[in-house]
């Protein structure tokens, strides 16, 4: 049994990026915790119109985690505001240590959202000592980086209608999306079928691997 760790910055991160994978693990009986770094109002960092409140947070964030089969633990950073400090790094190495924790996946390098890059950052810095650490991929909408992901990993998505409904929590997510013209669950399906096309599978979750020991 391994016992694993999917770290995303916000509420929706690790359900948009690699839901699929995580059930995976469910399914086989491993351990999975849900670490999100936020825990706090979320807010347009423009107008400082509320997006997400914090009970729609836990709301939303518990129901996924119910479907997933995973257990959840929160940092209590502000939304817009992840650091990449001593605070955030020995915040996921206490999770790290309390659940012995072997298999970790966060936020990938390239990602252009700055809580995300923080939290690949503090990740890497708190799994040292972790053997197997994997990188997913952003949320499939208009946001350019000068380092596309190269993935080195795919994983198969048994069910891809089970992972759509996992994101279908993130009700508040979802309507900031469409007010904008964005498709997250179609855009979520499009980009499965494209990986799994890579991978030669109907559908899968592409990684980067930044190390694996068997």
């Amino acid at each position: 049994m391994k016992n694993v760790l999917a770290i995303g910055a916000h509420p929706d991160d690790v359900e948009f990026g690699c839901s699929g994978t995580i059930l995976e693990h469910s399914k086989r009986g491993d351990q999975v915790i849900i670490l999100v770094m936020t825990n706090s109002v979320s807010v347009d960092g423009t107008t400082g119109k509320v997006i997400r409140t914090h009970n729609e947070l836990k709301e939303e964030t518990m129901e996924a985690a119910k479907l997933m089969g995973t257990d959840l633990e929160f940092l209590n950073f502000k939304d817009l505001y992840v650091p990449f400090s001593f605070e955030s790094v020995s915040g996921i190495e206490k999770i790290i240590k309390k659940y012995d924790i072997d298999t970790i996946y966060t936020h990938w390098a390239g990602d252009s959202n700055q809580d995300h890059i923080a939290t690949y950052k503090a990740t890497i810095a708190a799994a040292r000592y972790i053997k197997n650490v994997y990188c997913y991929e952003q949320i499939p909408i208009p946001r350019h980086t000068e380092n596309e992901m190269k993935p080195n990993m795919y994983k198969t998505i048994s069910d891809i209608d089970i992972k759509l409904r996992i994101a279908q929590c993130h009700k508040s997510q979802l309507c900031k999306y469409e007010a904008m013209g964005f498709d997250v669950l179609d855009n979520l399906e499009i980009l499965a079928r494209y990986r799994g096309i890579q991978a030669g599978t109907r559908y899968a979750e592409a990684f980067q691997i930044i190390k694996t020991v068997s």
